[in-house]
């Protein structure tokens, strides 16, 4: 089946409101549409735990090397002293990688390179978007009700604020947040985010709620539905998070006018920026996350 990586220019797609390349075929566009858009073929970025993202954890990594090291220790006598020897560099080598990749070396570098500027087209700033779209962020517990906005993790405060005040200096705008639980028994999150805007002082006449996709990719289809492409939004994501959700509004029509927020480089000089931190390993965490889910939308051909 083809990813659409050698077709062009972009055309609507039959099954869905998504835009792909011309010349892929319906079961590219059924693909694309269907199975590509469900959450367990996407990086989940809310905070729950998905067996991807403990393989990309360096703790993880750190583990192994342990289980490395352990079994050539054991291995000793049983097998020729080389194989033993390179056992033990291989996990002394996976253990320094781990633990380079929890300082604020590794950290802000990767941080650095996802929070680099997007280009944006002049007319987001000369005729801003009527459409604001915030997608939500993660939960630091389990909320007691839709109204229990108290578990809304940094981040997603962070884009919530930042939402607002874009708002307040464009009041045309309809202000859509988009995020559902993974678990149907839980709040949605975009609940959670509607209540700490009114919090805010955002009219409830102002918001629209999209409480249906788990994952970046079903927001963009999600809010496709509500506002057929073509159309132009202004999006408010973390900025790690900026480059695949924009990759992924652009796949279904949008023109995308990016609003980061949420930057997470934070400068530390010598010697502290090489000593292993909790804050540069969850750092660390977030960006693989990213990384790997922009290789995947580029495996899919929507990044050039």
């Amino acid at each position: 089946m083809r990813r659409g990586r050698g077709c062009s220019p972009p055309v609507a797609c039959s099954c869905c409101s998504m835009r792909f390349p011309s010349g892929c075929s319906t079961r590219d566009c059924a693909w694309r549409c269907g199975n590509g858009a469900r959450g367990r073929h996407e990086l989940h970025g809310n905070g729950e735990g998905t067996h991807m993202e403990w393989l990309l954890s360096p703790l993880t990594w750190l583990l192994v090397a342990g289980l490395f090291a352990a079994a050539g220790w054991r291995m000793r006598g049983h097998v020729a002293a080389r194989g033993v020897r390179w056992i033990v560099a291989a996990a002394a080598t996976l253990a320094v990688i781990s633990l380079m990749a929890m300082t604020p070396l590794v950290a802000n570098a990767l941080a650095s390179y996802l929070e680099r500027p997007l280009a944006a087209a002049a007319s987001c700033r000369s005729m801003p978007p009527s459409i604001l779209v915030v997608l939500a962020g993660g939960v630091d517990r389990l909320p007691a009700d839709d109204g229990d906005f108290s578990v809304l993790n940094v981040a997603s405060r962070r884009r919530m604020e930042y939402a607002v005040r874009w708002w307040r200096e464009h009041a045309h705008a309809r202000l859509v947040i988009s995020g559902r639980e993974f678990r149907g028994d839980r709040p949605p999150r975009a609940s959670l985010l509607a209540g700490y805007a009114r919090a805010l002082g955002m009219p409830a006449d102002a918001l629209l709620l999209e409480r249906r996709s788990l994952n970046t990719w079903q927001s963009a289809r999600s809010v496709a539905e509500l506002f057929p492409p073509p159309a132009r939004i202004a999006l408010v994501t973390s900025a790690m998070h900026m480059p695949r959700a924009r990759a992924a509004f652009r796949a279904a029509g949008f023109e995308v006018c990016p609003l980061p927020t949420d930057f997470r480089v934070v400068p530390v000089g010598p010697p502290g920026y090489l000593v292993p931190r909790s804050g540069a390993l969850d750092k660390t965490e977030a960006a693989l996350h990213e990384l790997v889910g922009i290789a995947y939308y580029r495996w899919l051909g929507l990044l050039s």
